[in-house]
């Protein structure tokens, strides 16, 4: 395993892909972080400490709008497989390693920490932002909830990422997928929930279609650091409670563990 490890630390470390997807991660947090602490400083209505954490923190992902890091950190999940395949290295790669579970495994370690390291300090850029403005302090305890949040929910999509790649073993398929599953197909399934629920005899009862919408993979997940959002909104007027922190957090995590498992499956038994 340790030999796994090391090829995908030296993989990782000598192709440009991880230096500028984690440089744009960090420089988009930068630059919106800047500029949304510079709006809520001159801001009266904005309610400061924890709340301005969490939307520094999350550059606005925490009133509903996507996840940028994620988004961005998602890639190397998929570049870490897809680059294999598509370049033909996979086959070199066994060659170095016939042990396929140490391969993938090593991959997926490799993912998460790197997935999880940079949210950190995305985190901390937000942190940062608070402090050079002279803003507000969060509380110990949301600051620990909300950063924790944070980072699994990024581990998770970039593991995601690995998982779309390992299936389809083709890159620009699995990147199409890591963007629109999120982003297009939750909101469809959505809006086919909301158009039944509201055309039916009951629109406001709880029940029933509705409760399709809390088990939504990557929206229950984001509970981890969303604090309102539009989808909140709409599944509590359709009589459908969302989850909490925790639980969006098992939905997601059942999910991505999922993945990984055809994933890895899959990976063991195709030919390369």
């Amino acid at each position: 395993m340790m030999d796994a490890l090391r090829y995908e630390y030296v993989r990782l470390r000598t192709i440009r892909s991880t230096y500028w997807l984690i440089g744009i991660a960090l420089a988009l947090q930068v630059v919106f972080a800047v500029l949304i602490a510079w709006s809520l400083d001159r801001s009266t209505s904005f309610a400061g400490g924890d709340e301005t954490f969490q939307v520094l923190a999350t550059i606005g992902g925490s009133t509903g709008a996507p996840l940028l890091m994620a988004y961005v950190v998602g890639l190397l999940g998929v570049f870490s497989t897809g680059h294999e395949y598509r370049h033909g290295m996979i086959r070199a790669t066994l060659t170095a390693i016939p042990n396929r579970t140490h391969v993938f495994w090593a991959k997926v370690i490799s993912t998460a920490v790197i997935a999880a390291v940079t949210a950190v300090l995305c985190v901390l850029i937000g942190l940062l932002c608070i402090a050079v403005y002279g803003l507000d302090m969060p509380r110990s305890g949301a600051f620990v909830e909300t950063s924790a949040g944070i980072v699994l929910y990024t581990a998770l999509f970039a593991l995601s990422g690995l998982a779309y790649a390992a299936i389809v073993r083709n890159q620009t398929a699995a990147v199409a997928l890591l963007m629109l599953v999120p982003s297009l197909l939750e909101f469809i399934v959505q809006s086919i929930v909301v158009i039944i629920k509201t055309n039916s005899a009951d629109p406001r009862g709880s029940g029933g279609i509705t409760a399709i919408l809390k088990y939504l993979p990557y929206d229950a997940g984001s509970q981890m650091y969303v604090q309102s959002s539009v989808d909140d909104f709409v599944q509590r007027a359709l009589g459908a409670e969302p989850f909490g922190a925790l639980g969006g957090g098992i939905v997601m995590g059942v999910f991505v563990a999922a993945l990984i498992a055809l994933a890895y499956t899959l990976f063991v038994r195709r030919d390369a």
